[in-house]
């Protein structure tokens, strides 16, 4: 590429022309904000939120799958038979318990078998 080339140095000359100079005075950057802010739409809006909202699933999920690392290399205690046992608690032994249940005796039992 010719650097010294009249056609390229002719453009930077118009170019220069059409965008003059701005001189910044007291309100350059709360206009220019203004101007950045009027550009923003809703659509930057829920990207930004978007964005945080992935980096704190991302976030938690990390955290919960160290919290499951964690637990599962702690040594876990098998139960005893009489634990087992003592869990059990299916419907039939229910109906069961609830048919062989002691019936008060009273007077009135009593008095029929006499």
């Amino acid at each position: 590429m010719n650097i010294d080339d009249p056609k390229l140095d002719r453009l930077f000359q118009l170019y220069g022309a059409s965008c003059p100079d701005v001189e910044p005075g007291a309100n350059f950057m709360p206009v220019l904000w203004q101007k950045i802010e009027r550009r923003r739409s809703f659509t930057f809006t829920f990207q930004r939120v978007a964005r945080a909202l992935a980096t704190a699933s991302v976030a938690i999920a990390m955290l919960l799958g160290g919290l499951n690392l964690a637990a599962s290399r702690k040594t876990i205690i098998a139960p005893t038979y009489a634990d087992a046992l003592a869990a059990d608690h299916t419907v039939e032994k229910v109906y069961y318990t609830e048919a062989i249940r002691p019936i008060p005796l009273t007077d009135q039992i009593f008095a029929e078998y006499r």
